[in-house]
Formats: C-alpha cells, structure tokens, sequence
C-alpha cells in the first residue's frame, strides 16, 4: 500500500483549517491561508528540486573526472596514520620530548601532591617553586639510594652525614630565640620556657634526618614489639 501525495497548486490548494508545518511561511502576512500556503510549497518544491539537480550533476563530474595519480602507496599512509595516532592519541601521555623531567617544579598554581613536602623540612622558609624543587630532589635521591642498596644487607643502616643532617628545619636544640612561626604539637604548652618547649617536641627532640624517618622508625619499632608480644603470648598459651 502506497502513501497518498495530494499535489499543491492553485488549483488544490491546502485544507482550510490546516494547522501542520507550512515551509517557508514565517513571516508572510497580508495573503489569504490558501494562496499563501501555494506560493510557499511551490517555492519549496523548486528549491528541493534545483538542489537535486546540482547534487546530481556534482556526482556524475566526480564519476566521469579522470583520477589523479596517488603520491605514496597504501602502507605508507597507514603508517603515517598509526604514528600519529599513536603521538596525539587522548588515552596517550605524549612522546618522550613533551613530558616533563621529574627536578622540574610543578606549573603555578597547581595543588596537588608533592612528594616529601610534609614529612621533612623543606618546605619552610621558601617559595613554593623551590620547595617543590627541593622535595622532587630528595625523593629521586631517596629512590636511588632504595635501588643501590636493594642487593646489599637491609639490617645495616647508613650513615647520616653532616650535609643531610643540614635539611632539618627543626633541630634538637631548640628554635632560635624570638621565633613566632609554628611549633608542631605543642598548641597548650603551659608554665615552661621557650627553649624547653621547642627542646621537648616532638618534631624536634629525635637525632634521625627529618621527621619522616623519625616516624618510619618508631613504626617499624612498634611493630617489632607488637610481634614479640604476641609470640610471648603464644607461648604463654
């Protein structure tokens, strides 16, 4: 069963009451429903069909235009496509030439995390860009030393030089007199002396590096009583 086309002209014109889309009538006024609704099919069908007209004639030019010769073959264009496919791909980071290095500060503004900047003390005292240059440092020397002593024996400790000893912000003898920055985890120090109280904390009073090795070491002590304990109760039990 076929659909029913109704021709529009001026002598079937659209139905009186007609409330569906009528193309091109926008704006028109002044004209009765039924030469109005005319004038804009007419106008709509020439359109259509002067459009299908160049559509065709666009296709049988490209269709009978004789073919340009090709610049490179097949598998060089592909793997053209696949090199760049693989540079500027999104789920890609990039080529080696466009990452940056691991010493380089991370752009201004930016807030994330920045490795060893609350476990020692370089943040203190300085800019941003240069603490984070600092800590970056610290942390590749840090995994260096972890990947030169990974064959050696893990029960020797090593040793602490004196330039190490120099990132301590926070030293065992105290802060210097007339300091009025922060005192970690010393908020309610009553009835003691300045010094005393810089001596007594806990950021300041242990001998290791920087506090970040402090508390890996008290854990690792911790722990180590925690086994203990519990192999004396098994034995107990």
């Amino acid at each position: 069963m076929t659909a029913f086309r109704r021709q529009v002209d001026e002598y079937h014109p659209l139905i009186p009451g007609y409330t569906g889309y009528i193309p091109l009538r926008f704006y028109r006024v002044g004209t009765s429903f039924g030469n109005d609704s005319v004038w804009c099919v007419n106008t709509f069908r020439d359109i259509t069909d002067r459009n299908n007209d160049q559509e065709a004639e666009l296709r049988h030019t490209a269709a009978t235009a004789p073919q340009l010769p090709p610049i490179s073959t097949n598998e060089e264009m592909l793997n053209i496509l696949d090199d760049y496919n693989c540079k500027h791909h999104p789920n890609v980071m990039g080529p080696v030439e466009t990452k940056r290095s691991l010493l380089e500060p991370p752009i201004p503004g930016w807030g994330g995390f920045v490795p060893r900047s609350r476990v020692t003390e370089f943040g203190h005292g300085v800019r941003y860009h240069v603490m984070a240059e600092n800590c970056y440092r610290d942390f590749k020397n840090l995994s260096r030393s972890k990947e030169d002593s990974a064959g050696k024996d893990p029960t020797k400790e090593v040793p602490v030089t004196k330039d190490s000893r120099q990132q301590r912000f926070y030293r065992p003898e105290g802060m210097m007199p007339k300091y009025t920055g922060h005192i970690p985890h010393e908020r309610s120090g009553l009835g003691r002396t300045f010094g005393n109280i810089c001596r007594s904390c806990s950021v300041c009073k242990h001998t290791d590096v920087n506090y970040g090795a402090y508390l890996s070491k008290k854990r690792k002590m911790e722990k180590g009583q925690e086994h203990i304990k519990e192999h004396k109760e098994t034995l107990i039990a």
